[in-house]
């Protein structure tokens, strides 16, 4: 036996209303809308770049109590910090330095539990003049593990110190090579992670060279490019090639986070990596390293060229990168954050990757450098039985 199913009832809208109504809250009057929660998320454009509360107040007490926390406590410090500062005001000089970190500290520490803080970190809109940020980024850099992997790569293939003795790094540089040049119609580019093998046929164009520097001032560095690892068949051993040098470029972490340095009107230009076809593979370091003060070189500074360059001897003849005691470098001259590295080595930022011989390097000997290809190698043995052997096949 069949059964008929009863259709649903269509309602007048008027009683469909009345109906919705009686079961609203009996706190809130019939047919009233609820306002909108207070600083909800927003999804405008408008508001993509500031930061919103994840959740409306009243929803999670824990996270608003917390929150009202933490704002309370950095309401204090910074009260604190005017305070402070008001009173260096009618301070000398000498004061007024001796106070600058203690109050960089304070700024810091009134800030770094703020939500709004590190949600712009993730979304990389920082300010670099302010402390705060520059702190964090630094911190991240040196704990996120980018600045343990180039320390690991540097002293297991001897960079440190068949380059330098020491360096520890303060600035974080970025080596950024083009996919457009790789003749497999590419976009878009690809940064270098410190130590892997680059085909030289992709390193043939000049590197983009990216640079985050943690100091508001402005401060003088010196770019290097060098290979390690050319044969010297004079001495039977192997001598430091120059691919880039320049010098007296202006740094500070005002100007943005990752900031392109400009390697072009170099002392020496850049030229394409270039193995020698015979050898192990090359190591290709990239060293930014700070000066003391602006130095006026020609090419006539550089009497041995690009071959047989010594990095030591031209960063303790210009004061670059590190100093040791008793190399006319006076102590007035030394950066108040560098004094207690000096002898150490010092501040600067570094890089490198490696290539071996292929195809590729022909052509840059060929099309580039215009000279004959070298090859190296042992000489064959000479066999002592060849004429005596017996053919296998007759």
């Amino acid at each position: 036996m069949l059964r008929q199913i009863a259709r649903p009832q269509k309602l007048p809208r008027c009683v469909l209303g009345s109906r919705l109504a009686s079961t609203a809250a009996p706190t809130e009057a019939a047919g009233s809308t609820p306002p909108p929660p207070e600083s909800a998320p927003s999804s405008s454009k408008s508001s993509t770049r500031q930061w919103s509360r994840p959740i409306a107040r009243g929803v999670n007490k824990a996270y608003d109590e917390a929150l009202a926390l933490i704002q309370k406590d950095s309401a204090k410090k910074t009260e604190e910090l005017q305070r402070r500062r008001k009173a260096l005001r009618g301070e000398g000089e000498d004061a007024k330095g001796f106070e600058a970190k203690k109050l960089e500290k304070l700024e810091i520490e009134s800030q770094i539990n703020l939500p709004e803080v590190h949600w712009h970190i993730k979304q990389g809109s920082v300010d670099m003049n302010k402390p705060i940020y520059r702190h964090l980024l630094e911190k991240t850099w040196r704990k996120n593990g980018r600045l343990d992997l180039l320390m690991e790569r540097i002293h297991q293939m001897y960079v440190l110190p068949d380059v330098l003795p020491a360096v520890h790094p303060t600035v974080d540089l970025h080596v950024i090579f083009d996919r457009k040049h790789w003749r497999n119609h590419l976009t878009g580019s690809v940064d270098v992670e410190p130590g892997v093998f680059m085909p030289p046929r992709m390193t043939i164009h000049a590197p983009r060279l990216q640079a985050t520097v943690f100091h508001p001032e402005e401060r003088l560095y010196t770019l290097l490019m060098v290979d390690p690892d050319v044969p010297d068949t004079d001495n039977k051993t192997f001598q430091t090639y120059v691919h880039l040098l320049k010098t007296n470029i202006s740094l500070s972490a005002s100007s943005s986070y990752l900031q392109d340095i400009n390697i072009k009107g170099g002392l020496l230009p850049y030229e394409p990596p270039h193995p020698q076809k015979g050898t192990p593979y090359h190591r290709y370091v990239t060293l930014l390293l700070p000066q003391l003060e602006r130095l006026n070189l020609t090419p006539a500074d550089l009497p041995s060229g690009r071959a047989g360059f010594d990095v030591r001897e031209f960063a303790a003849k210009h004061k670059l990168g590190y100093y040791t005691e008793g190399e006319g470098v006076s102590m007035e001259m030394v950066p108040e954050t560098y004094k207690e590295k000096v002898g150490k080595g010092m501040g600067g930022g570094m890089h490198m990757w490696r290539a071996v011989w292929d195809e590729d390097v022909s052509r840059v000997y060929k099309d580039i450098l215009k000279l004959p290809e070298p090859t190296y190698g042992f000489p064959p043995r000479p066999d002592r039985y060849g004429n005596q052997k017996i053919p296998k096949y007759l």
